[in-house]
This record gives structure tokens, C-alpha cells and sequence, in this order.
């Protein structure tokens, strides 16, 4: 040591570098350190900050020895307690690093096993309690796959008092009461289907006929009776307008017309139906006329849909005028037939009065004469009874009957002088002798041949401009 300096003037010779000190000043040129300090807090009053540096000699000296300095700086204590506190934690925490793979391992064990242990808790609880879960929702599957396939019988219930335990109980009454709709359902389909039975065998049945038809006209169904009675087959035209149906297109239009004007009546409240007369399938001319008489009634549908009702009447109005062609007949009979009588003496009287004045041919020519006009009165009469009877045609008296010899005993009434009127028609007979009797009604044949003559020598009389007028009465017999 050279010289030294310090806060003691009573240390005289300082603490010398180590030769290592020494060694690492001379080949780094300095060197920093702390000493004093361990893990007694006693010597903290001994720690001081120890610099080496090498000093380069200023002289010309050739020996090559260098000088170092070493400067020598005391703590403060509480710098020190610091410092060995910081030295402290610092060794824990090597502890601690060192001891941290042990530590993961253990914690890796010991959670391993909790976790194994856990497992093995809740599979030991979930067999406990597996029973009373898994039981009632294995019920509720089953009874849901059944109820799904239709099966409503009654489902079996767990009798826990647990939310599972209510709704099994809760499930089987839920299907209980789905069984009961069925069956009630069940029930009203059959009811349905015995009164949809019962009115479609009373629609099929009816004599009137029934069609349903669409707001546009359109034929939704109809029974037997509409082909019966309007005499077309309406089922073959289902879907059809109803105008399409054949001869019908006059009834058809009266219909939507009728259910078009309804319908506008309906928004004021002032009718619930129509019923109108049609006359249909027309045919013939005066008495020879022939048709069908309809009285149909239509109605709106809850649905919208249109219900046409109609039947045939023909009967009644045939009898109505068949009543009223009877009374008139009876009052013509009874005009007719006053006169009948006085004809009848007359001529009588006549061939009473003559009968010893004239010739043997001409007596002859008047008894003849006298016997068809009494013979035709007779028929007369009875024609005029018959007819009274309510109109309708005598019955026929059938004998054996020499048809050549009527006509010509009524053609004596044509067979006169032309001279006595320009305006008669002659009658030429064409009689065939080969012809047989035959069963008839000789009066009713003698009133057919003169209609026809009569009707005849109308006919010829105005056919007289341009040919001869003739009326030829022939029989003719064939094999």
C-alpha cells in the first residue's frame, strides 16, 4: 500500500485486494463489487462498495509495475437491510424454481385423482339417481311413440310426487282425453255419415228433382229424379254449366236468372227463394201440343252454393185442363144433343107422311134415307153421352161387322145431285169384295169414315182452282 484515506484515521492499513481481485483489475483495467453482505443482518455495518482500477504510472520507468487504486465506500444499514431482503426473496424464489417441477407434478397427481374420484362420484350418483330420472322420461318416450302410432290406450304413470312423477301423470291424462275426443269424434263421423246416408237415399228416392249448382252456373252434383223428370242425364254433365245441357238452354237461362235476381235481392232482405213455372221439351202444335211442365224453387246455400228443387207437374196441368175440357164438354153435349130428338121425329114423321104418295123406288130411297138419320141421331146421342163423361172417348161395342157395307149405307148421304150445290165435292167409292168382317164398333166406324169425308171434301173443296175435286173412299184387303 502507498497511501490510503478514509473516515478513520485509526486504520491504518487497509483491507488489500485478493490476488484474484488483482489478477482480473490488471486484465479488465477496473472492477466494481459489493462485500460485507450475507444472510446475518449483524454485519450489515461492515458492507461497503469495493472499485479496483489500474492507474497507468506517469513516469519513465521501465520495470512495469503499474499502480491500482482501490476506493472503498461504507452502506448505509437500510441500504443493506434492503439489499439483503431483495437477497433473500430472490434465494426463496431459486427454492421455489427448483422446487416448481415437483410442485406441477404433485398438482397434476393431485388433480388427476380429483378428477377420477369425481367420475367416479357422478357415475355412482347418476346409477343412484338414474332409476328416478331415466325411469319417468323412458315412460313419456314410450307413451309418445305409441300416441304417435295411434295408440291412445292408457299410459302407465310414475306415483313420485316429483316434477317427472306430475308429468307422466299429466301425459297419461292428456291421452286419456285424446282417446275420449276420438271416440267422440268417432261417434259424430258415423252420425255424419248415417244422416249423410239417410238424405242421400232420400235424395235418390224423391220424385222431384234436386241440383246443387255453382254462383257461375256450374252443375255441382244432382239425384236420379233431375234425369227423370227433365229427361236428360244431368250426372253425365257434372261440371258442366247447366246451360250446356241438351234442349234445356231456355230453362237453364231462366234459372240463373232467377238466382241472379235472388241474389240481388237478398242484400235488402226481401226473399230467401224463388219459385217459378217452366214449360220444357215443347213439342206439337194446338191440342196436338205436348211439353213438360215444371214448378222449380231455388234457394242460397249457407255455403253460397245455389239449390235448385223442380218437379213435374204435367200430370196436374193435364188434369186441370182435362177438367176443364170436361166441362166444356158437357155443355157443348147437352147443346148438342137438344136438337137430336126434334131430327129424329122429323124425319119419322116425314116417312110416316110419304109413305103412301110416292113410287116404290123413291119410298125405297126414303125409308133408306130415314133409317141412316135415325141410326146416325141414335149415334149421336150416344156419342154426345160418352163425350160427356168427362170428355173421353165411347166405349166400343165390338160385333162382326161388314166394313163395305157401312160405308156404303153413309155413303148414301153423299150420293146427291150436283146441281143441288156448285160448291159439293163428289165421293167415289172403291170398295174391295174380298174383304172379310171383322170385329168393330160399326157406329164408331161410320163416325171415323164420315170425319174423314167430311175432312176431305173440305180439302178438295179448296184445292177446286187448279184440279177437279174428288174424294175417293176405298178398302182393300191384304193377305
Amino acid at each position: 500500500s502507498v497511501a490510503s484515506a478514509g473516515q478513520s484515521r485509526y486504520q491504518i492499513r487497509p483491507q488489500a485486494p485478493t490476488a484474484a481481485q488483482l489478477k482480473e483489475v490488471r486484465s479488465t483495467g477496473g472492477l466494481q463489487m459489493v462485500e460485507g453482505l450475507d444472510d446475518s443482518h449483524s454485519a450489515s455495518d461492515k458492507a461497503f462498495i469495493k472499485a479496483l482500477a489500474l492507474v497507468p504510472r506517469m513516469d519513465l520507468r521501465l520495470d512495469g509495475e503499474h499502480r491500482i487504486l482501490q476506493i472503498m465506500l461504507s452502506l448505509p444499514p437500510t441500504l443493506v437491510a434492503n439489499a439483503l431482503d431483495v437477497q433473500q426473496a430472490n434465494r426463496e424464489y431459486q427454492e421455489r424454481a427448483l422446487a416448481r417441477e415437483g410442485l406441477r407434478r404433485m398438482y397434476i397427481g393431485t388433480l388427476t385423482l380429483s378428477l377420477f374420484l369425481a367420475v367416479l362420484g357422478a357415475i355412482l350418483l347418476a346409477v343412484l339417481l338414474g332409476n328416478q330420472l331415466a325411469r319417468p322420461l323412458l315412460l313419456l318416450a314410450s307413451g309418445m311413440r305409441q300416441v304417435a302410432a295411434g295408440d291412445l290406450t292408457p299410459k302407465l304413470t310414475m306415483q313420485s310426487q316429483d316434477e317427472l312423477g306430475g308429468l307422466t301423470r299429466s301425459f297419461a291424462a292428456m291421452t286419456q282425453q285424446l282417446a275420449d275426443a276420438r271416440r267422440a269424434v268417432d261417434r259424430t263421423l258415423e252420425q255424419l255419415e248415417s244422416a249423410r246416408g239417410n238424405l242421400q237415399t232420400i235424395l235418390d228416392n224423391l220424385t222431384a228433382g234436386v241440383i246443387v249448382l255453382r254462383p257461375d252456373g256450374l252443375v255441382v252434383s244432382s239425384n236420379p229424379g233431375a234425369t227423370r223428370v227433365l229427361r236428360v242425364p244431368v250426372a253425365a254433365h257434372e261440371g258442366q254449366p247447366l246451360v250446356d245441357l241438351p234442349g234445356l238452354k231456355v230453362f237453364a237461362e231462366g234459372v240463373l236468372q232467377q238466382f241472379n235476381q235472388l241474389k240481388s235481392e237478398s242484400d235488402g232482405f226481401a226473399s230467401d227463394h224463388w219459385q217459378q213455372s217452366f214449360d220444357i221439351h215443347a213439342s206439337g202444335q194446338g191440342l196436338a201440343e205436348t211439353s213438360v211442365t215444371l214448378v222449380a224453387r231455388g234457394a242460397i246455400l249457407p255455403d253460397g252454393m245455389w239449390l235448385l228443387v223442380f218437379d213435374d207437374i204435367s200430370e196436374i196441368v193435364s188434369a186441370q185442363r182435362a177438367q176443364a175440357w170436361g166441362e166444356v164438354a158437357r155443355r157443348l153435349a147437352h147443346e148438342i144433343k137438344n136438337p137430336l130428338t126434334p131430327i129424329q121425329l122429323s124425319a119419322e114423321r116425314l116417312e110416316r107422311r110419304l109413305a103412301g104418295k110416292l113410287a116404290p123406288a123413291d119410298l125405297l130411297l126414303l125409308g133408306k134415307s130415314v133409317r141412316t138419320i135415325v141410326d146416325q141421331v141414335d149415334a149421336m146421342k150416344r156419342l154426345v153421352n160418352e163425350f160427356r163423361d168427362y170428355a173421353r172417348l165411347p166405349a166400343a161395342h165390338l160385333q162382326l161387322t161388314d166394313l163395305n157395307g157401312v160405308i156404303s149405307d153413309l155413303m148414301a148421304l153423299y150420293t146427291q145431285d150436283v146441281s143441288e150445290t156448285a160448291r159439293t165435292v163428289s165421293v167415289v167409292l172403291d170398295l174391295d169384295p174380298e174383304c172379310p168382317a171383322v170385329m168393330a164398333d160399326p157406329q164408331q166406324i161410320r163416325q171415323i169414315v164420315h170425319n174423314l169425308v167430311q175432312n176431305a171434301q173440305d180439302a178438295a173443296d179448296a184445292a177446286r182452282k187448279w184440279r177437279v175435286p174428288e174424294v175417293r173412299v176405298r178398302t182393300e184387303w191384304s193377305q
